[in-house]
């Protein structure tokens, strides 16, 4: 039996839309394009949830959403990741990563690995963002101490790498910002980065959130690049050959889509809604020494990770064939209602925090060709469409929501107790709070976009 080493990369906030190895207009990912002539490209990958929390739990442990219910107010108990099974087998592990429900956060993602690096207090200027809004380095510094404490393994070993550079506030240095331009970051500057409930309020205009996607190309290209410095250094290394590469995003985001269930708001930022962008994700997996290329167009998910880690990693099951399509062509994916603090910030923008505070349950079926079929309830309202590549849809039409939930209840899925509730738990409640600047309402109005 052969073992190989682990390097699972996540582009927070990644959609697959904007992904030039998914047929984006603009070269957002001129590297990933050039890896996938060696690795395995699935078309149509979703993730489990709309948000890092219960995405990385069940990436982590191979359950789905609503079966571990596991976000910000539980403590994920010990033993029930892949991670930790890799270490019990002798690997090192090591998670790598700026976001702060990752790293330094009491629902114990962190403590999933031996090595966790957060953000440092200090850190060279060269890698600074190209912004004001945070005072954390970039997406290349985390590659570099990914790098270095890989080159300090004496074993098997095991990274996950998570990148917040997609994820807003949107600061690409100027080599990858190529289609935002002066007027758009200035009024991102001015948002801060908390501004989603201004536009789902109706107090922003929706074309804003679209200008904001300009900025969000420019992020997506920087990933790329990280990526790109992360598999060179490996292959100068000479472990690259050794080590099953899985590039995606942990869940999508939104920049003001329409949603076809009137009572949904539309789709900003993440968190909250059913739209696709949210779920839709690039997925490209690279098995060691894999040297031909595959564009495989299954409806896969990332819960199968932790499967296909011990497939193609720990070799101790079948890795022919695409290791994250769905066995039964079937994909969940669930988001639940948003908590007391999240309610208190839409209360205090909206004037009501019901519109917002319902289940999302999405049924994805795999279709022929690259399409599959979505059934996706908001609360009490469904509806079910044809997705076809990144985003076409056809054959809409409004359903009964009991037939979402129904394929929720039914015997496949079973609850498990993987956590501990964190009774009175505030530490993070203010990540809610939006951030605007005072002039920002006049700046926006003489910019048409109030």
């Amino acid at each position: 039996m052969s073992r190989h080493n682990v390097l699972l990369v996540v582009a927070d906030s990644l959609r697959a839309r904007n992904t030039s190895v998914l047929g984006y207009r603009r070269e957002t990912t001129p590297f990933l394009d050039a890896f996938a002539e060696e690795a395995t490209v699935y078309t149509q990958a979703r993730s489990p949830s709309n948000w890092t929390v219960p995405s990385h739990v069940s990436l982590f442990t191979g359950h789905e959403t609503h079966e571990h219910g596991v976000d910000h107010t539980a403590r994920l108990d010990a033993g029930h990741t892949i991670f930790e099974e890799l270490a019990a087998a002798g690997y090192d592990t090591g998670l790598f990563s700026d976001n702060p429900f990752l790293t330094d956060h009491e629902s114990g993602l962190d403590d999933v690995f031996q090595t966790a690096v957060g953000s440092p207090e200090q850190y060279d200027s060269a890698y600074e963002t190209n912004g004001s809004l945070g005072d954390w380095p970039n997406g290349f510094w985390y590659a570099d101490r990914t790098l270095e404490w890989i080159s300090e393994r004496e074993s098997d070993w095991a990274a996950c790498i998570n990148l917040m550079d997609t994820h807003r506030p949107y600061e690409p240095l100027p080599e990858y910002d190529e289609w935002s331009d002066e007027r758009s970051r200035d009024m991102q500057e001015s948002m801060g980065f908390k501004w989603h409930w201004e536009f789902l309020s109706g107090n922003l205009s929706l074309g804003f959130a679209g200008i904001l996607e300009q900025i969000y190309d420019g992020a997506v290209r920087q990933a790329d690049a990280i990526f790109e410095t992360l598999i060179r250094g490996l292959d100068e290394q000479g472990a690259l050959d050794d080590t099953l590469v899985v590039f995606a995003g942990d869940h999508g985001e939104g920049f003001g889509e329409p949603t076809a269930i009137p009572s949904e708001p539309p789709a900003v930022s993440h968190r909250i809604g059913t739209h696709d962008t949210m779920y839709h994700v690039p997925l490209v997996v690279r098995a060691p020494g894999q040297r031909e290329g595959h564009r495989v167009t299954d409806l896969a998910t990332l819960s199968r990770f932790p499967d296909a880690v011990r497939a193609m990693a720990l070799g101790d099951g079948n890795a022919d064939g695409p290791m994250f399509a769905s066995p039964n062509g079937t994909v969940v994916a669930s988001q639940a209602p948003i908590g007391p603090a999240m309610r208190e910030e839409a209360e205090r923008v909206c004037g009501d925090a019901a519109p917002f505070a319902k289940h999302a349950r999405l049924v994805y079926h795999d279709r022929p060709g690259d399409e599959v079929r979505k059934r996706a309830a908001w609360g009490d309202s469904a509806h079910e469409s044809i997705i076809k590549g990144c985003g076409g849809t056809a054959e809409d039409s409004d359903i009964d929501a009991a037939i979402v939930q129904d394929h929720f209840d039914s015997d496949r899925y079973t609850d498990v107790d993987i956590a501990t509730p964190l009774d009175g738990y505030t530490e993070f409640e203010d990540a809610s709070d939006t951030q605007f600047a005072g002039d920002l309402d006049e700046r926006l109005e003489a910019l048409g976009y109030k």
